[in-house]
């Protein structure tokens, strides 16, 4: 399993734009300046009246399938 971490910074409007279904990944970028694409809806724990801030450490499996993702 793989692990990298990302900041997200998306405002509750931008966020919106995945939950009406007009986009279905966000794309972040690791601590090393790795290009990740991840599906928006494992950030609804995160979402906030604000949107999504933050840093998170986001798990794959050995097929690059999203396992977990958790804030740090």
């Amino acid at each position: 399993m793989s692990e990298v971490i990302i900041s997200i910074s998306l405002s509750a409007e931008k966020y919106l734009e995945y939950y009406r279904g007009y986009a279905t990944g966000v794309i972040a970028y690791d601590t090393w300046g790795r290009r990740i694409q991840i599906p928006a809806n494992i950030l609804r724990p995160f979402v906030t009246s604000e949107g999504v801030h933050g840093r998170f450490k986001v798990s794959f499996n050995a097929e690059n399938k999203f396992q977990s993702i958790e804030r740090v």
